[in-house]
């Protein structure tokens, strides 16, 4: 079955936040990181900083008896707008990765089958 572009742009930006947000939680010191139920749960937020607001109240409370909601989403979302273009990057050559690594095998099948 084939993707749509649409699907696959889709995956790559999903695939480039999660990049994102998992490289600020660790240049942070967070210990935390999202997976892609994680970021789908909490897409409903209007914004970066609701988004995280909401998972530390239900995952990681005792954070904000250190830090204002206010204070550390906002350090959040500037450390992932940071981290952003170099995780777009990366999806993209990952992608491209696969694609030839596709596009390559058939052609090795095929020697495999002809030697054979």
């Amino acid at each position: 079955m084939i993707r749509s572009q649409a699907t696959i742009a889709d995956a790559r930006e999903l695939q480039t936040q999660l990049c994102a947000y998992n490289s600020a939680f660790e240049e942070l010191d967070l210990m935390f990181r999202w997976d892609v139920d994680t970021l789908q749960s909490l897409a409903h937020a209007p914004t970066d900083q609701a988004r995280i607001a909401q998972y530390i109240e239900s995952h990681c409370p005792h954070l904000l008896k250190a830090y204002s909601a206010e204070f550390l989403c906002q350090a959040i979302v500037d450390k992932k707008n940071a981290h952003y273009d170099a995780c777009r990057a990366t999806t993209i050559a990952r992608a491209d990765d696969t694609r030839g690594a596709r596009m390559w095998r058939p052609e090795c099948d095929r020697k495999h089958a002809e030697a054979a």
